[in-house]
């Protein structure tokens, strides 16, 4: 089932690290969002909507129905996000928009109208030496003299398809065309005095949406989703409406004729990923770089990575905060080459 979601005001979104109003002076915003804040918010949406009953939740006591969809508070169920991203709605019709891959770079101190994209230059390796992680690791390379530096934006899905077949995106969308930061003054409370508490001023950061901007999510292994209603999303007890939808993601066509042809590819991540091993995925080796996947041997050969994301949150059961997990962020990049088919 695919749906948009559509906020009705502002939202919070918080970044990984714990807060407490009055202790800490501002709590700072992260953007685009982690999946796991609409996976929690659709969970609890199944569980109003077939079993409002929280505290039986909190006990594990609910049908095995439901269980089976939204799983207990320490086990997930069949519940799935397949589909996650930012989305415009144009003449009704839902159109994803994606993060700017990490390989994507321009001039120094130029707009971004141009763009170029990075590449794995084996040639490099025996001219320059780098500290990588396992041999199999080859340079990203640009052939110029101009300095260059990484371009922060979005993609439309014709640019996301135009970067996966090799050409380079034709426009780059800036966050102030979808986003504004709105900065909100808050005081904590005494409870026990039911006034405000003395010097526990402080900030948060929500975030504005603009027109028509929203969420584009394809839920799996529920059944008997509403078609449309309310979600509390994010922080503050702000809510969103939703509403089934369709929309298209990025022709796999094109994509799989130019591995073919090549025998290299390239994963471009649309939100951030926790792995066991860091950045690296679990199914790689550490010494290698080589894995296997549904039977195909891949190595791989480079990455375009920025700074680890914190995710983090709070566990409204338990009531305390989860464990913060350093997560690659959306937009990093791997390149792979196909070693061994096996069938």
């Amino acid at each position: 089932m695919k749906i948009f979601i559509e906020p009705n005001d502002v939202l919070m979104f918080r970044d990984g690290k714990p807060f407490s109003g009055g202790d800490d002076h501002y709590a700072r915003g992260t953007f685009p969002p982690s999946p796991s804040t609409f996976y929690g918010a659709l969970r609890s949406k199944i569980l109003s909507e077939k079993y409002p009953q929280y505290e039986s939740f909190k006990d594990g006591n609910v049908p095995e129905g439901v269980k089976k969809e939204i799983g207990t508070p320490s086990e997930q169920g069949s519940l799935t996000l397949q589909h996650f991203s930012l989305a415009k709605r144009v003449d009704g019709a839902i159109h994803p928009i994606f993060p700017v891959p990490k390989d994507v770079v321009k001039i120094k101190g130029m707009d971004e109208k141009i763009v170029f994209i990075l590449k794995p230059e084996e040639s490099l390796n025996n001219k320059i030496s780098c500290n990588f992680p396992f041999a199999s690791l080859v340079p990203l390379w640009l052939k110029t003299e101009i300095p260059i530096e990484e371009v922060n934006g979005f993609l439309s899905l014709q640019a996301m398809s135009a970067y996966l077949c090799g050409n380079v995106p034709d426009e780059i969308m800036k966050s102030d065309r979808l986003y504004k930061k709105d900065e909100r003054v808050g005081i904590k409370k005494d409870r026990t005095r039911k006034a405000a508490a003395t010097g526990a001023l402080y900030s948060v950061e929500y975030f504005r949406f603009a027109k028509e901007i929203g969420f584009a999510v394809e839920l799996g292994g529920v059944e008997k989703f509403p078609q449309e209603g309310l979600l509390r999303l994010g922080g503050d007890h702000r809510s969103a409406f939703y509403q089934e939808s369709s929309f298209s993601l990025p022709d796999k066509g094109k994509v799989k004729n130019k591995i073919k042809d090549t025998g290299q590819f390239k994963i471009v991540f649309l939100t951030p990923a926790i792995f066991d091993k860091g950045w690296l995925p679990d199914w790689i080796d550490t010494e290698s770089g080589i894995g296997t996947v549904n039977n195909i041997t891949l190595k791989l050969i480079s990455a375009a990575l920025d700074k680890p994301v914190h995710i983090g949150g709070f566990d409204i059961v338990k009531k305390t905060p989860k464990d913060m997990k350093k997560a690659v962020s959306a937009g990093s990049v791997f390149f792979f080459s196909i070693e061994k088919r096996q069938y």
